[in-house]
């Protein structure tokens, strides 16, 4: 008997088209599936890819730049940074946490690490920054921008981190897949235990040069604004001529220094507990950073010319971790004639002028108009 009159006459005729379409549907899923992977393909996959990375990348213009938390350190008696902190970070739509810096005097002996025969300014230098990496822990934040006091930024932060994110979530560095969540929740990835992104030097992996992953960054500073310790280091990794200015690099660190502007992830903080404090502390805290990244015990990247700068007033108000000479100036310019390098445009300059204003000058000129229209 033909089967298709048995189906027609007992009613199965549309039952069974719509299995046949279910079927249709699966094998075609699965073989797209396997297309996918394959890597024989160019559009649709890529327009997904790229839109979700945009997307994701699009977080660096929230309050955080995309961490969890923004943090800066600051002794309790530097109310005139905090007060340039507070200022500095609403005029970029960016919102700071205080951690409060330390006395090194006021450690008491036994809480010292092992090893750690430092000055009491340093040795409260690290306690600090060690305080900062308990509250990621505390507060489980899965990754945190860690500041000091006495910096500037580019007055396109937002837009900076954008594109960073976009080349973190496009890593070519990495050793390990992205997983699902970082793919989904991630602007910057998880795969790292330290972001530097304020150093005041740097150099590679004197074996791993090739390790770099070169990018164009509009907001890049100038040849003539980019120190040449940085300069050295991009031409080292390949940067030269007239890519200086236009292109920034994303490296695996290994022998940054200074500690003005660090990300970290959850378990960076928790490995830096663990190296800089439970099984002691060699030295100051961002040479002890560099030693662990050189041990191979941290993982960390590199951002060349780095994001964040020291704002320099110049005289004794420019440090607070060494005995400043008493004959040197309180301040020798002041912020009204500070400054800051390997940045292309100053968030500090940019904020004077976004707020200055001329009061009286106004009602003047309203009056003069008044005037000519009557």
């Amino acid at each position: 008997m033909n089967p298709t009159l048995v189906f027609a006459k007992s009613g199965l005729r549309k039952p069974l088209l719509l299995a046949l379409i279910a079927g249709f549907a699966i094998v075609f899923t699965v073989a797209s599936y396997a297309w996918m992977r394959s890597g024989h393909h160019n559009l649709v996959p890529s327009i997904i890819s790229t839109k979700s990375k945009s997307t994701l990348a699009s977080t660096a213009w929230n309050e955080t730049l995309g961490f969890s938390k923004v943090l800066y350190i600051s002794m309790p008696y530097r109310t005139d940074r905090q007060d340039a902190m507070n200022l500095l970070a609403s005029m970029s739509d960016i919102k700071i946490k205080l951690i409060e810096g330390v006395d090194g005097d006021s450690i008491n002996a036994k809480a010292v690490p092992d090893k750690a025969d430092l000055k009491p300014s340093v040795l409260g230098c690290w306690r600090a920054h060690a305080d900062a990496w308990r509250d990621v822990i505390d507060n489980n934040f899965e990754t945190a921008l860690i500041l000091e006091d006495d910096i500037d930024w580019d007055e396109n932060i937002h837009q900076i981190f954008h594109d960073l994110s976009l080349q973190m979530q496009n890593n070519k560095l990495r050793l390990v897949k992205p997983t699902d969540h970082e793919r989904a929740s991630a602007p910057y990835g998880l795969d790292w235990d330290v972001l530097f992104l304020g150093q005041c030097l740097d150099q590679a992996h004197p074996d791993h040069r090739d390790l770099v992953q070169i990018y164009d960054d509009p907001n890049v500073p100038s040849r003539k604004d980019t120190q040449k310790v940085f300069l050295d280091e991009m031409e080292s990794l390949g940067v030269t001529g007239d890519d200086v200015g236009k292109k920034r690099l994303l490296s695996p660190a290994y022998g940054p220094a200074c500690t003005m502007g660090y990300a970290i992830t959850r378990i960076g903080a928790q490995r830096l507990l663990l190296n800089l404090s439970y099984l002691g502390l060699r030295g100051p805290v961002d040479n002890d950073m560099a030693w662990t990244l050189q041990d191979g015990k941290i993982r960390g990247y590199t951002v060349t010319p780095p994001l964040f700068a020291a704002w320099r007033v110049g005289g004794q108000k420019d440090s607070d971790n060494y005995t400043p000479d008493p004959n040197e100036a309180m301040a020798k310019n002041g912020n009204r004639a500070g400054l800051s390098q390997n940045l292309k445009s100053s968030a500090r300059l940019a904020m004077v002028g976004q707020l200055a204003m001329d009061n009286w000058g106004d009602y003047a000129r309203e009056g003069l108009e008044a005037k000519a229209n009557t």
